[in-house]
């Protein structure tokens, strides 16, 4: 199996699926998260959430970002797009 290495200077000192937060109220921690509304109410609106974790190079500090379920964010998209 071939080793990933990053995409902006090749190196291979990658951390894998970081964990991004926030420090809420309490310095309580959150995930970050996309939210697509998939519902087109005025109150009590659902949404598809979708975490995301970041891929960091240890050499240059490139980041890059992904989501843990694109497929069902697509398709809150295209939900949305349809209200």
């Amino acid at each position: 199996m071939e080793d990933k290495v990053c995409k902006k200077c090749g190196s291979n000192k990658l951390i894998e699926r970081a964990q991004i937060v926030d420090y809420g109220h309490m310095n309580q921690m959150n995930d970050l998260s996309i939210h697509i509304k998939t519902t087109d109410k005025i109150f009590f609106n659902k949404y598809e959430k979708g975490k995301l974790t970041a891929e960091i190079c240890g050499s240059c500090g490139n980041v890059e970002l992904s989501i843990n379920n694109p497929h069902e964010l697509w398709e809150a998209y295209l939900k949305n797009k349809s209200l």
